[in-house]
């Protein structure tokens, strides 16, 4: 079955449908067309054809009281087995006027969050081809089982691929726009793979002083046990950005330091060979 979206139309409803495991949903959406509209795909067995199409949002973690990162999201996938492709993601929240909304309290940090994609726990097998995702602080939040990204572009500052998904990413542009952290992974001990990244692009936007930002610290949601963040490297080529120390502690809500040795960081020589 193939769905032609006009543009305008609530894609929510039409995300709701679902194919079979013998003959998925195809959504074909309008070219160049942009949504401007929280989404949620609950659907499943699907195929989302973006055409260069754009969807985008403006939430926050800070948005309303009990209103946490994931309700941030611009796009949050529940369903399982679906897949997009040539789809752009974007959340606009403005990340600087959020920080200096009161000087010099480090306190507005708080709620600063703001989701491009959120692939829930519940979701499995969700897959990206050929997508971009826009955000800064926590632009990525990849929970599901296992997820896949190909070909796509990532940019975003504070750890802006985040969660316990298994998710690999191959051939992908990793872009930072301000100081801070790529990954943070919080896979659980139990899964042998987290986030990996294979022959991937990390580089920076043009005001990002060099050696000022990490690859990854280890995030222990509400410092519950059961976390061993796993987070790899190979065959990819790091940009000036890129701190020489690779890796930052990062302190849970229970202000317990979780360092990097701690956990599974893994870095192939062929990466290490590109750092400036």
């Amino acid at each position: 079955m193939i769905i032609n979206v006009k543009e305008g139309q609530d894609l929510t409803g039409v995300f709701s449908q679902s194919g079979s495991s013998e003959e998925p949903l195809f959504v074909v959406l309008p070219h160049k067309a942009v949504f401007r509209q929280k989404v949620h795909c609950a659907g499943s067995n699907m195929v989302v054809m973006g055409n260069s199409s754009t969807i985008v949002w403006n939430d926050h973690n800070g948005q309303t009281p009990g209103f946490g990162t994931a309700d941030s999201a611009t796009l949050t996938v529940s369903g399982s087995n679906v897949l997009f492709t040539d789809l752009e993601v974007i959340n606009d929240f403005d990340y600087a006027a959020g920080r200096k909304s009161i000087p010099g309290d480090m306190r507005t940090v708080i709620g600063l969050q703001a989701v491009a994609v959120y692939t829930a726990k519940e979701a499995d097998l969700v897959s990206f081809d050929n997508c971009t995702f826009t955000s800064h602080q926590d632009t990525l939040f990849t929970d599901c089982v296992r997820s896949l990204f190909v070909n796509c572009t990532i940019e975003g500052c504070v750890d802006f691929i985040f969660g316990a998904s298994y998710a690999d990413f191959h051939n992908c542009t990793v872009i930072s726009n301000g100081t801070g952290f790529v990954a943070a992974p919080s896979t659980p001990e139990d899964s042998e793979y987290g986030i990996s990244f294979f022959d991937c692009n990390f580089t920076c936007t043009p005001e990002v002083a060099d050696q000022s930002v990490f690859l990854a610290r280890p995030w222990h949601p509400g410092g519950k046990p059961g976390v061993n963040s796993f987070v790899f490297f190979s065959g990819c080529t790091l940009g000036r950005h890129i701190s020489p120390n690779l890796w930052a502690s990062m302190m849970d809500t229970l202000r317990k330091l979780h360092k990097p040795e701690e956990n599974r960081f893994i870095i192939d020589e062929a990466t290490l060979a590109t750092l400036k």
